[in-house]
């Protein structure tokens, strides 16, 4: 589960919440509401609505690269509510994204097409999360490579010339840093691992649900079915007894007038 940061207006933020649904969503609706976030704590990913805060996404976005805890953070621009303005606008607008430093611009209406267009648009916003877990990955294994390198030169120095204490000290503090850098690398993996778990098992649990909702609807139609023909044969049945009870009294009636006649 990551914590996202959802800077839209408030159809957006539905919006938004229902496709991410499961991750700590976080909505703020002002620049001003963003920045106190972003300075008060870390997030996984912050996404900007292009109609958020009276169309300031741009700002947020300059606002999210100048903040200390998130400025390396990725940035996903959406648009939720398309107009005629931001179609004709798109390819502007996402060039300017990225060029600010988003990884990249969604518009929701170019996925009303698709068979599940929030599952759609959620594995693309869960790529961005996976990349960035493996970019991490990425530079700590250039970290390490370098350590490794340092560590041959020593090794090297130390075939050249006498052991020193300053040697020693050294190569146990590059040693230490190398084994803390492999330990990270490691969770790393286990952290990715397990948001690939996390993801495959939320589409198979949507899956089943659907499934379930679908039998469940076609147990009820079957049912009131069932009881709409029971109600038809129940109504035939009371307008039967109505008829002979009618009948019945109409030959009472004629049995008493007889009887009172001389």
């Amino acid at each position: 589960m990551a914590r996202i940061l959802i800077a839209s207006t408030p159809d957006g933020a539905v919006t938004l919440e229902r496709i991410l649904k499961g991750h700590a969503c976080h909505i703020v609706t002002t620049v001003r509401a963003a920045e106190i976030q972003l300075n008060a704590e870390a997030f996984d990913l912050i996404v900007a609505g292009l109609h958020f805060d009276d169309s300031r996404m741009f700002e947020l976005i300059r606002e999210v690269r100048k903040s200390g805890k998130n400025a390396a953070r990725p940035i996903i621009c959406f648009c939720s509510h398309d107009t005629a303005m931001s179609r004709l606008m798109h390819e502007s607008i996402e060039c300017t994204t990225k060029a600010l430093g988003a990884w990249m611009y969604l518009s929701e209406h170019l996925y009303r097409d698709s068979e599940n267009p929030d599952a759609e648009i959620r594995r693309i916003i869960e790529r961005c999360l996976t990349k960035e877990s493996r970019d991490e990955i990425q530079l700590q294994r250039i970290d390490i490579h370098r350590q490794r390198l340092e560590n041959q030169q020593l090794r090297t120095l130390l075939q050249e010339q006498e052991w020193s204490p300053e040697l020693k000290e050294y190569l146990d503090y590059l040693k230490d840093e190398l084994e803390l850098l492999l330990k990270e690398v490691t969770r790393l993996h286990s952290v990715a691992d397990i948001q690939r778990e996390s993801v495959a098992v939320s589409r198979d649990l949507k899956d089943r649900v659907a499934k379930r909702v679908t039998m469940n609807e076609n147990d009820r139609a079957g049912t009131e079915e069932i009881q709409s023909a029971s109600e038809t044969v129940l109504s035939g049945e009371e307008e039967e007894q109505a008829a002979k009870e009618q009948t019945k009294g109409q030959q009472t009636k004629g049995q008493q007038k007889d009887t009172i006649l001389p």
